[in-house]
């Protein structure tokens, strides 16, 4: 199974607008008096927007996220804070000459400076002639605020910066608490034009969040891009999911839901979550939260014997509301040693007589991209220690001053998923690794959770090996292939008191619960068979079997998506009898194991060309070519597909009901079997000839239809074969433009027979 996780802060996609059907709020009534229509900006600028986390705030105008969709995303926002106000705009554009020069954006700026009130205005940097002479209209001081020193009876203040002092936010906040007015533009446009690439978004992330949260707005870094099409701003009927005072009314009705999935996915849940995790004990919003959703005082510590029910999206609501409100009691913050209750239990309890040691460590960097799905630039590729970090207690790293430059980082732990889809947790559900910055000689890290140290290296780095210094850890089972020997193996490293192992090559990296190689005895033999079968998807592939980076495949307790699943950086497998077989080299000689086959085929596949419905089919092109070039065992290997006879009478049986290609594309072992006809006639020759034209397609960019892409594969396999395989994919019901058929009348045609099923 595949499953493509989302990481860049929210930028998603709805399938319709939810119109509230509320009145005009006040704020937007006082500040779009005489406003027309209001403009977005053109394509060369981005905007960022906002979320409501508390019951006070009101969005003034709205924005569609893309041409096509009515997806809504908030765009101006007003909110109270003590005795003042605020107002945040998402882009400084509608207070520059660009925007300046539009009718209702000049009434907008005009009834937002009277909105504010009567007073000095002070400026943070500086502004276009356009909007500072609307700012002179007022008849009162304008001046330009310097080193934080706000003068005496300023009313209103515009900001367009981020503020990353602590100090000056509480200065800052003070003032809107004492009456004072801040109208912010954000600066995260300007941020994410000027990023530096090399580092990760999160550096990025404004500070000011802090004051703005308490006023029940929050600014995310999710940006709008304007098109032509895309060019406008809306302010009626705001869509009850960019606000929680219209999502609390609307949650748990009966009959038919209130928002649609991806509403929920995209507005509802970001919604919530920001207001339970910047809300402050004891907030009326949190109150109202708990009755609402349920939410018990005590949190219970899930495990195989008795998982926590999910299985509802109240329930899902109650997990995750009491996790966090739960760490606010304890008075847990981001720098805040401590050990969760349920660590012991997963990932796993240190012995307390473990020696923790201190290690140099030399790290071979292997990162970049070989041809295959990597996760884009700038990515930070996990590398193994043979350390672990105990749950809840500090350890310090040390790295070279040559190393500050390059943004390393320290991970610890590797189970990484959010498990909110599945229905019952026999695991925390939430992500249990932890990352710190290596941006100084030394630092400090720590994890409630524990779990494998690893070393995350940005895939820019040219160095061949990094040094580093470990105090404090714990010594985890550790082979690599060609460097650990047997006997050392035998005699001490399985038995290394972390509770999670790693077996290594060049290759692949199998990261398993250290009780599964306790009685490991030739981790050699193992590790080879799994370098033949990396060699062997390679050679399917058209790549190098020298691997530019490791394949990485982790077992978990509990599988977020499905029974095993594939993403650009990792394969997630569970810890049952298949996690038994995959440690066996002899029952995978044997037997194989199609699962693990498959999930690594998935890190193979051409994403790029496959046409509709093969997700799940020419992936197990990679399984069978395992069972067949490494184990020896031909073909068929599966139980859908189990005899040259078995899949005769599948095809029979299909081709008699009717087919299409809808329905050929719906299930995988009867598309597979298509191309099980053309490897049992042409042997696999020809499906690599056709693989390494696939291989020399550009993997961005490549923005071929879907009847291209069959085009492509058909007069493809046709030359590799030199027959003409027109009447064959007829049959099949995948349809083939006649350019192409034209492209291959030269050659014999060919079609098995008895294929026709009526």
């Amino acid at each position: 199974m595949n499953s493509n996780k989302i990481r860049f802060s929210l930028l998603f996609s709805l399938l319709f607008v939810f119109s509230a059907g509320f009145g005009q709020h006040k704020d937007q009534a006082i500040l779009l008096r005489g406003v027309q229509q209001l403009p977005l900006p053109d394509s060369t600028e981005v905007l960022s927007v906002f979320y409501t986390i508390n019951e006070e705030p009101e969005v003034i105008a709205f924005a569609k996220l893309e041409d096509n969709l009515d997806a809504m995303i908030s765009m101006i926002a007003s909110s109270t804070l003590g005795k003042g106000k605020l107002i945040l705009f998402g882009s400084p554009v509608y207070f520059q000459d660009k925007l300046l020069r539009d009718k209702s954006v000049v009434q907008l700026v005009r009834n937002t400076i009277d909105w504010a009130g009567k007073g000095k205005i002070g400026v943070f940097g500086n502004i276009d002639r356009a909007f500072s002479d609307l700012l002179k209209e007022k008849k009162g001081e304008v001046y330009q605020v310097k080193d934080f020193q706000i003068k005496k009876n300023t009313h209103t203040l515009f900001l367009m910066d981020d503020v990353r002092d602590s100090l000056k936010r509480v200065q800052l906040e003070s003032f809107v608490r004492e009456g004072g007015t801040l109208i912010f533009a954000s600066p995260y446009p300007k941020i994410f034009k000027n990023r530096d690439k090399s580092k990760s978004f999160e550096s990025d992330l404004i500070k000011i969040n802090d004051v703005f949260t308490k006023a029940g707005l929050f600014n995310a870094y999710t940006l709008l891009v304007p098109t032509t099409a895309n060019n406008r701003l809306y302010t009626d009927n705001i869509p009850a999911y960019l606000q929680l005072k219209t999502i609390f009314p609307l949650l748990f009705k009966e009959g038919k839901p209130a928002f649609s999935e991806l509403e929920e996915q995209y507005g509802v849940r970001p919604t919530i979550g920001l207001m339970t995790a910047y809300s402050p004990l004891g907030a009326a919003v949190l109150e109202k939260a708990k009755v609402i959703f349920g939410v018990k005082d005590s949190l219970g510590i899930p495990t195989m014997e008795k998982p926590i029910d999910i299985s509802t999206p109240r329930k899902k609501w109650a997990y995750n509301i009491a996790r966090q409100l739960n760490e606010k009691k304890l008075g847990i913050g981001e720098h805040t040693v401590w050990k969760s209750p349920s660590s012991d239990l997963f990932p796993g309890k240190v012995p307390d007589h473990a020696e923790r040691v201190n290690e140099k460590v030399v790290i071979t960097v292997r990162v970049g991209t070989q041809g295959l799905l990597d996760p884009p630039p700038v990515f930070y590729r996990s590398h193994s220690t043979g350390l672990y970090i105990p749950a809840g207690e500090k350890v310090k790293v040390r790295i070279a001053d040559s190393y500050l430059g390059l943004q390393l980082k320290a991970q610890i732990g590797v189970h990484k998923d959010d498990l909110m889809e599945t229905d019952q947790l026999t695991r925390d559900g939430v992500d249990l690794t932890r990352v710190f910055e290596l941006d100084k000689k030394t630092t400090e890290i720590f994890s409630p959770y524990g779990g494998l140290l690893m070393i995350n290296i940005g895939d820019s780095v040219k160095l061949k090996n990094i040094d580093i210094e470990v105090e404090g850890a714990v010594k985890a089972p550790y082979f690599k292939l060609g460097e650990t020997t047997e006997a050392d193996w035998q005699n001490s490293i399985r038995n290394y008191p972390a509770p999670w192992a790693e077996l290594a090559t060049d290759k692949i990296v199998l990261t398993v619960p250290s009780y599964r190689i306790r009685q490991l005895e030739h981790p050699a033999k193992l590790m080879e068979f799994w370098n033949e079968v990396m060699d062997a998807d390679a050679d399917l592939a058209i790549i190098s079997r020298e691997r530019v980076h490791q394949e990485r495949m982790i077992v978990d307790r509990q599988v977020a998506y499905g029974y095993m699943f594939t993403i650009p950086d990792r394969i997630v497998v569970p810890d049952d009898l298949s996690c038994e077989w995959m440690l066996n080299e002899s029952i995978l000689r044997s037997k194989g194991s199609w699962g693990h086959f498959h999930e690594l085929g998935h890190r193979h596949q051409f994403w790029v060309t496959d046409f509709n419905g093969l997700g799940e089919v020419s992936v197990n092109l990679y399984s069978m070519y395992v069972y067949d070039q490494v184990l020896k065992k031909g073909i068929y290997n599966h139980e859908a597909i189990s005899s040259k006879e078995v899949v005769k009478e599948k095809v029979k049986k299909y081709l008699s009901s009717f087919p299409t290609y809808e329905k050929w594309a719906e299930d995988p072992f009867i598309a597979l079997c298509m191309y099980i006809q053309l490897i049992d006639k042409f042997g696999w020759g020809p499906i690599k000839e056709v693989n390494r034209t696939f291989r020399a397609v550009p993997q961005e960019g490549y923005s071929k239809s879907n009847q291209e892409k069959i085009d492509l594969w058909f007069v493809g396999i046709s030359k590799a074969t030199k027959t003409n395989l027109s009447r064959f994919f007829e049959i099949w019901k995948l349809p083939v433009s006649d350019k192409a058929k034209q492209e291959v009348a030269g050659y014999a045609s060919w079609f098995p027979e008895g294929l026709e099923g009526g």
